[in-house]
């Protein structure tokens, strides 16, 4: 369609039509004059198209109800009366993206995908979710979502449950997340963002149906509307189908209204929860923050991000380098948070040194002054503003859905939508700020304009997991204590309704109402980035042509086949170390400096590819990557062969800062993800290469880091003997791969020139975990995860595509409805891959010992499912869908490099193809066998309280 200004296309009038180079397209801006909803394409051309509706959502309690709302809407609507068209949209579409989020300001529904029809298809049935939901007739929506009491299955005492519920409860148990959600109370007293929009579980309870329902009848109106669509958008027919919800309402005028806080100065201190075997000595944190700006700041704003970076980016930073060399804190940053109204600048000291927060206050107001007579060092400036500006230049897949989000920066503030976009103009007067010396003046301003400044601190506690579980537990004790026999029985009776709700299948009736690709749509061979195999000076050279922008992405790899396991460990906490360390030419300083004036990326890391067909031999190689401007590929190549080859290990005390600050991270990693900790352990006990992940990323790494930093005299002398061990022997020409993703080959000479010929080593490597079958770990946290893991070559199974699909299957069927649904867990899967392995996992669940026991009902569900006689078509649809994922030209040669060196090959990857195109239930019906042996000899890991643990059968359980 083409339009021009002052045009009205159904209903809706087009306002303004402007170019934009930057965005490589035309942004179009309409408003639907009936109800005033503001409508804004994109129109680049894209081939993944996007649409997201997002509405203003100011929260005035802690209660969470945008956020239940967020989740809710998607539970059934008018047009499409199915218990959850979100999931059978994940069974039976392309999407390259389907999800809902609540922001601080606003709740948004954003879908991409590369066909039109599926895209419109998507968009319909999100429209629909949100303008015509079943919420408002079905208490039993909100009870799911939000919370509701029920007896615990074993003890028979209540319990809160609820999707939401249980999300929070993980969330809050983040030391960061209970952090920054203070910081928001402290800062913005007066106004939605001093709550928490995603809910405090304790306000959780205290939110009413009636509540709920009245919150969304005055939020989710077209008039409270902004939407967004990017790419090649079939818009002769988006508009009459926008047209067909909007235009039944009338215009609203009693809408969500921004307010700016005053800035107003409080001081406060709160506790966190801490690990039971943790010493909570120099365990506190210290946040000061204040309000900075405002969105239109924007050059302020992103000056300020820059100069976060100058002064506190890398532990040579000068404020942070200052910080700990006195010893008060083990890490220490400045941060702007520019994504709503007003900006906030924030300090953030981690496990500050007892008793000297105040000498951080005055070490910083110390620092600020000097800074007013020697200024900062303009190169090292130009330095973090080349890295931040590299950064706004390489957007990840799915860029539209970034742009939908980074839009309403401005649009929703009812501001200009390409001035969130562009970044130009902005990036612009940054050099000018550079060139002027005003980054000195904004610097010194941040460091000591105390207007309301905010203060909080956090301090460890080891009784607060036990003290919030008994307060909860009370809280219900004291509410069904209260109960009249009728509101016993109105409680029992809304129970019942929600489980058999719940396991109720949807009609076919019902199910067919909603709109679903044909299974030949997804028939299309996916994407397979081509490899051409050359040379350089005579070592292997994977070439991908890709259109990356001006961008080169190059990769070395380095067998490590020598080392042992513990040896690997040692490796991979030398690639954390490199770059960050002193080398022939530069001090550690000066290199990051160099880094990030030079490149935009550039890191260090261990990756493994097993041997094909057998599962006891891997492959372990040390990758050093970079991505870097065309212009300076030959200085990034210099830089990354000085660190591989003449890196300084001799700073015991450099080494020793960042060993504890990994530790530390490593710590609270674990409270956030501790499913990844549950998969690599399961899965290790089958075989080389996951005996090698969990080793580096699994609990095996977290335990190594805790020994290190608890003795770290005893084993530096090991670690550096590695370090030498690894210049003088593993970075060599004899083990080496090289790979790079561009638009044309490039010279490699300035890389190469300093690697020595060094000595070749075997393929392949043998690696075994000696470890028990079933392990529960203890965490801090109030809910937990669970994961079941095995292996198809246990009993000499082959892997067929099928089994993509009974993954698929189980994971959108089966453990959705068990555990996330009806157990209250914020998510869960069942996956399988290429190799053999097979597990579940459940995310942020508050019964894992229940979890358990219903992955072991997979073959039961399975037959009774076949048995149904449903089509397996949406989920063959689905499935391909996930085996051709929208990739960026970085991670489509990351992906190459990984297919080329586990010997995958497009004829294989045609195989599976067919095999999910082509499933019959008789395959999925021969994996029955399958699932008996995965229910009765998988390994088991639960992370997860200890209360939670002793749920659990047979655990041999240990902290973390």
């Amino acid at each position: 369609m083409n339009f021009e200004v002052s045009q009205t296309f159904q209903g809706f009038q087009v306002t303004r039509i402007r170019d934009s180079a930057e965005l490589g397209g035309s942004l179009v801006e309409m408003t639907h004059l009936k109800t005033g909803a503001r409508l804004l394409w994109l129109n680049n051309g894209d081939e993944n198209k996007v649409f997201s509706v997002a509405f203003r959502t100011l929260p005035t309690d802690n209660t969470g109800v945008f956020h239940i709302l967020e989740h809710s809407v998607l539970c059934g609507s008018e047009k499409y009366p199915v218990r959850e068209p979100f999931v059978e949209l994940l069974k039976g579409s392309m999407n390259t993206f389907l999800n809902a989020m609540t922001f601080p300001d606003m709740t948004m529904y954003p879908v991409g995908s590369r066909n039109d029809r599926d895209l419109l298809n998507l968009t319909e049935v999100y429209l629909d979710a949100v303008f015509r939901p079943r919420i408002l007739g079905d208490e039993r929506i909100f009870r799911q979502e939000g919370w509701h009491i029920e007896p615990e299955e074993t003890s028979g005492a209540y319990i809160y449950k609820g999707v939401v519920f249980n999300e929070m409860k993980g969330a809050m148990s983040d030391v960061h997340e209970v952090g920054e959600r203070e910081m928001s109370r402290q800062l913005f007293p007066d106004t939605g963002y001093g709550f928490n929009s995603g809910g405090d579980p304790e306000a959780i309870p205290d939110l009413t149906y009636e509540q709920y329902c009245e919150t969304y009848r005055r939020h989710y109106h077209p008039s409270n509307a902004w939407i967004y669509l990017d790419g090649a958008v079939p818009m002769e027919e988006m508009l009459p189908l926008f047209a067909s919800y909007l235009d039944s309402y009338e215009a609203e005028s009693d809408l969500p209204r921004f307010s700016f806080q005053t800035p107003t100065p409080s001081v406060r201190t709160l506790e966190y929860e801490l690990g039971q075997e943790e010493d909570p000595a120099n365990k506190g944190h210290l946040y000061l923050s204040r309000i900075f700006g405002s969105w239109q700041d924007k050059t302020r704003n992103m000056a300020a991000e820059v100069l976060g970076d100058v002064l506190t980016g890398n532990n040579d930073a000068p404020l942070k380098r200052l910080i700990l060399e006195k010893g008060l804190a083990q890490n220490f940053s400045l941060s702007v948070d520019d994504s709503a109204l007003q900006s906030v600048v924030s300090i953030h000291a981690e496990n500050v040194t007892d008793g000297r927060e105040q000498e951080i206050i005055d070490t910083v107001a110390a620092f600020a002054d000097s800074l007013k007579e020697r200024g900062l060092d303009p190169e090292a400036v130009e330095a973090s503003l080349n890295r931040f500006a590299f950064a706004l230049k390489e957007e990840d897949e799915p860029q539209g859905i970034e742009r939908a989000i980074r839009v309403m920066g401005s649009w929703l503030y009812d501001g200009d939508p390409l001035f969130a976009l562009e970044n130009d103009a902005q990036l612009a007067e940054l050099r000018e700020m550079l060139k002027a010396g005003a980054f000195n003046d904004l610097a010194v301003s941040l460091l000591t304009d105390q207007t309301g400044l905010c203060r909080l601190s956090l301090q460890p506690s080891k009784a607060l997991g036990d003290e919030t579980r008994r307060a909860e537990e009370k809280r219900l004790e004291k509410i069904t204590a209260c109960w009249t026999k009728a509101e016993k029985e109105a409680n029992e009776r809304l129970l019942a309704s929600l489980q058999a709700w719940q396991e109720t299948p949807d009609s076919p009736e019902a199910l067919a109402t909603l709109p679903m690709l044909k299974k030949e749509d997804a028939d299309i061979p996916p994407a397979w980035p081509e490899t051409e195999q050359l040379e350089a000076q005579g070592i292997p050279l994977l070439f991908h042509a890709q259109p990356t922008g001006g961008i080169v992405h190059l990769r070395a790899y380095f067998a490590l086949t020598d080392l042992a396991l513990e040896a690997l460990q040692d490796v991979s906490l030398l690639c954390a170390l490199l770059g960050k360390l002193p080398t022939a030419r530069h001090d550690s300083a000066s290199l990051q400096q160099e880094i990030k004036r030079v490149t935009g990326r550039l890191g260090f890391s261990i990756t493994s590819r097993p041997c094909p067909g057998d599962k006891d031999r891997v492959t372990p190689y040390l990758v050093a990557f970079a991505s870097v401007l065309k212009e300076n590929v030959a200085q990034a190549e210099a830089l990354m062969a000085e660190i591989l080859t003449t890196t300084d290990f001799s700073s015991v005390d450099r080494i020793t800062e960042i060993i504890l600050q990994l530790e530390m991270m490593s710590r609270q990693r674990i409270v956030g993800a501790g499913h990844v900790i549950g998969i690599r352990n399961a899965l290790s006990h089958y075989s080389a290469e996951m005996a090698l992940k969990n080793a580096l990323e699994g609990d095996q790494a977290v335990l190594y880091l805790h020994r290190f930093a608890g003795a770290p005299e005893g084993n530096l002398p090991r670690l550096q003997a590695a370090g030498r061990r690894l210049i003088d022997q593993t970075v060599c020409r004899r083990r080496m791969l090289l790979s790079v993703t561009a638009e044309a080959p490039i010279s490699l000479d300035s890389f190469l020139a300093d690697i020595p010929e060094g000595t070749a080593v075997p393929e392949y490597c043998v690696f075994k975990a000696d470890l028990p079958l079933r392990r529960g770990y203890r965490i801090p946290a109030q809910v937990g995860f669970a994961v079941r893991g095995y292996r198809l070559s246990e009993r000499d199974l082959p892997f067929r595509g099928s089994l993509y699909l009974l993954a698929n299957i189980l994971t959108l069927s089966h453990l959705w409805v068990r555990v996330r649904v009806q157990g209250g867990a914020y998510g869960c899967g069942f996956q399988v891959d290429r190799t053999g392995n097979v597990f579940t996992y459940s995310y942020r669940d508050p019964s894992p010992a229940r979890t358990l026991s219903i992955a072991r009902e997979a073959s039961s569900f399975l037959k009774d499912f076949l048995a149904g006689g449903e089509s397996l078509d949406k989920y063959v649809i689905s499935t391909l869908n996930d085996l051709n994922p929208l990739l960026s030209p970085r991670e489509k040669g990351s992906l190459a490099d990984a297919r080329f060196l586990s010997g995958y090959t497009r004829d294989q990857a045609e195989k599976l193809r067919q095999e999910i195109l082509h499933a019959t239930p008789a395959d999925l019906e021969a994996a029955a066998g399958l699932l008996d042996l995965f229910a009765e000899e998988s390994a088991i890991c639960v992370v997860a309280p200890g209360e939670l643990l002793e749920k659990c059968e047979g655990l041999e359980s240990a902290d973390l």
